[in-house]
């Protein structure tokens, strides 16, 4: 009897335990912005947000949705603007949301990754992924769990009611906040993310744009900030932002609050050749409440995977494709480049004027002398018109491959320049896939990767196999690798032409 009864006061304190509210409390993240930013009531809440999405009319975009770029001020001010991009989720199953944003309230270093358990809305909690938060803390000491920042920010909070109204069933969150870091902070963080993000995942930018200049003025630099967005070209969004700054336009204090996420997933559109479409763009000025001698900028955006992505890869580069006439002005202008690049003289601008080279391409200039390589640089992904690629890789080729010495003056008449216009690349399934002689190799595991022309195992009688080794040793990997299930293996196709071939 004693063992008996001590059997059931020790099951009796287990289900104390497991029933107790305290036993295993969650680390839940309270409301911050509730009340101000958006509605504390639940039905309100709702309503204002239906309300929103049913005065947007659906796009004709079609693909798939990577990320969205979204305001987070007052609803009533910028929710009539976010809900453009987040109509464009309506009905989605997603896995895991990750949202990032720079910190708006406390000064730390580094990137933060908030450590809670759940985040809660009036609409109900949200849990957080954990899995993949410590994916992207163990990637780079940069990025470290601290949730003391996110007790009074609402820029991501804001975001949650609409996620919760637009998405289908359960889905987690990885809250992202950039403090004082490194300029180049954010291409670890969209490395890390083009790893481990998977395809049933999401990102959410959360941004302002300019902040209190009068209202004319916001909407010339927005509209110029997004269409530098739209192009997917990180350098000149901080020349632009430097350009501005130096204006000193009345009242502008910064162009984007959110700045590095923004060039995070301007990253990863680069790595993933991502599509980036403006949807909306409006100000507080726009608003019956709102003051146009200073105003907030909002833009909705959104970056997709094109439908059509993978059957344009499958056409390889012709004859057809560039003309001779298109591709003597490339050269032109590839060795006038190299020859300012060189010498520090600016020479004769060459007028372009043919639509096909101003259509954004990838493309890889090749220097030899004497037949030798004297240098070798070029763009994967198309970022950049043709001929401004052309332009900026065969300057850099010349001075800037650290695997020779820059361009002397006096070696510019010996040079022999050949140019590889690429087509986008299509991952394959199979090494079956590859061509000898018609597709270029991109191998990529981790951190490492490597690329190879179509002409390279050509010009030196390579098979597959070792055309497959010599791309993994430029990669920097084992020369096997490549039967490594992990390894990212992409094939492309490339029109290549030299100057002898113009003469």
């Amino acid at each position: 009897m004693r063992k008996d009864a001590r059997k059931i006061l020790i099951f009796a304190f287990i289900v104390f335990l497991l029933s107790s509210p305290n036993s295993f409390s969650q680390e839940i993240r309270k409301p911050a912005a509730i009340g101000t930013f958006y509605p504390e009531n639940k039905e309100i809440l709702s309503g204002e947000i239906e309300e929103f999405l049913s005065n947007v009319e659906e796009s004709d975009i079609k693909g798939r949705i990577l990320a969205i770029i979204v305001p987070h001020a007052g609803y009533r001010y910028s929710g009539s603007i976010a809900a453009h991009s987040f109509k464009e989720l309506q009905g989605r199953k997603v896995n895991s949301v990750i949202i990032i944003c720079n910190a708006h309230s406390g000064y730390f270093s580094g990137i933060a990754i908030d450590g809670s358990d759940a985040w809660q809305t009036p609409l109900g909690l949200i849990k957080l992924d954990k899995k993949l938060s410590d994916k992207l803390v163990k990637g780079d000491e940069r990025i470290k769990y601290n949730s003391s920042v996110y007790k009074d920010d609402h820029t991501i909070e804001v975001q949650l009611p609409f996620l919760q109204t637009v998405l289908k069933d359960n889905f987690k969150i990885v809250p992202i906040l950039f403090g004082n870091t490194n300029p180049d902070s954010y291409k670890k963080l969209s490395q890390l993310l083009d790893r481990h993000l998977h395809k049933d995942d999401l990102i959410v930018i959360s941004t302002d744009m300019s902040h209190y200049p009068r209202y004319k003025d916001a909407n010339n630099i927005d509209r110029g900030t997004l269409e530098i967005i739209k192009r997917r070209d990180i350098s000149e969004l901080e020349r632009y932002i430097k350009y501005i700054e130096n204006q000193d336009v009345p009242g502008e204090r910064t162009l984007l609050c959110g700045v590095d996420g923004v060039k995070a997933i301007m990253e990863l559109c680069n790595l993933r050749d991502a599509k980036i479409e403006v949807l909306k763009y409006a100000n507080s000025g726009d608003v019956a409440i709102g003051d146009r001698s200073r105003v907030v900028g909002y833009g909705s955006v959104v970056m997709y995977i094109s439908d059509d992505y993978g059957k344009r890869e499958d056409v390889a580069m012709n004859e057809e494709y560039l003309n001779k006439e298109e591709k003597k002005k490339l050269m032109a202008i590839a060795r006038a480049s190299i020859i300012e690049a060189v010498t520090g003289k600016k020479q004769d601008e060459v007028k372009v004027t043919e639509e096909r080279l101003k259509e954004n391409c990838g493309a890889f200039v090749t220097i030899k002398k004497h037949g030798k390589l004297r240098g070798c640089i070029g763009y994967i992904i198309a970022v950049k018109p043709l001929y401004e690629t052309v332009k900026d890789v065969a300057a850099s080729a010349a001075i800037n491959d650290y695997r020779f010495s820059p361009v002397k003056e006096e070696e510019l008449e010996k040079l022999e320049l050949e140019i590889s216009a690429l087509t986008p690349l299509k991952p394959i399934k199979s090494i079956q896939e590859i061509e000898v002689g018609k597709h270029g190799l991109y191998i990529k595991k981790g951190f490492n990767s490597g690329l190879l022309l179509p002409q390279v195992p050509i010009e030196y009688g390579w098979d597959r196999d070792t055309f497959l080794e010599h791309t993994c040793q430029k990669a920097g990997l084992p020369i096997d690798a490549w039967k490594d299930k992990s390894t990212e293996i992409s094939i492309f196709s490339a029109e290549v032409f030299g100057e002898k071939d113009l003469q």
